[in-house]
């Protein structure tokens, strides 16, 4: 079942002009967003959902594949207790190849997958001085599904879901942080 589900999808991608074919062409791309942590819940509470922003760049290597690379910045969320606090700042670096299924020639659903390199660091601070200071990285699966709007061929506005997978152990807890993020922003063809 998963194969002709998948095969349909392909045929799908392949029978679907596009607004224009840009093909041979790179593009940049500007995203901000509301990221969502999980895994993140320690004696005090648990830390709150930052925002994200994102700078990415591609090629198209074909009307409806490109590949895709990314740095996104999470804010920093903190989460206080008394004269105690602690901060959580994470970062994740992308490799994603990007399928795009034209429904108009206008709009297009996307879809992504590849591979994210997670980082995120916790500071803990006692009356401003920092006690603790630790931090973890991993390497996971990047997912994403969204949308794309053109305005030409080379102006396009872009919502997106992506779930980055896993940060690491979160400080002593022994459990993986993990993040998603829904985000909107800009793609800009060459």
């Amino acid at each position: 079942m998963k194969k002709i589900v998948i095969v349909s999808i392909i045929s799908a991608f392949a029978a679907t002009p596009a607004l224009a074919d840009n093909t041979g062409h790179f593009y940049m791309a500007a995203d901000l967003g509301s990221a969502s942590y999980s895994n993140v819940t320690v004696g005090a509470g648990t830390y709150p959902n930052p925002g994200m922003i994102r700078i990415a760049g591609g090629y198209h290597f074909s009307p409806i594949f490109a590949a895709e690379v990314g740095y996104s910045r999470f804010g920093d969320s903190t989460i206080t207790a008394g004269t105690a606090s602690g901060t959580v700042s994470a970062s994740s670096a992308q490799a994603a190849l990007v399928g795009s299924l034209p429904l108009t020639p206008q709009f297009d659903l996307i879809g992504k997958i590849g591979v994210a390199s997670n980082k995120h660091k916790i500071d803990a601070t006692s009356s401003g001085v920092t006690v603790v200071s630790m931090s973890s990285s991993q390497n996971d699966l990047l997912i994403g599904l969204g949308a794309q709007y053109s305005f030409n061929s080379q102006l396009s506005l872009r919502a997106q879901y992506e779930s980055f997978g896993k940060f690491g152990d979160f400080g002593t807890t022994g459990v993986a942080m993990k993040a998603s993020a829904l985000s909107v922003g800009v793609a800009y063809n060459f």
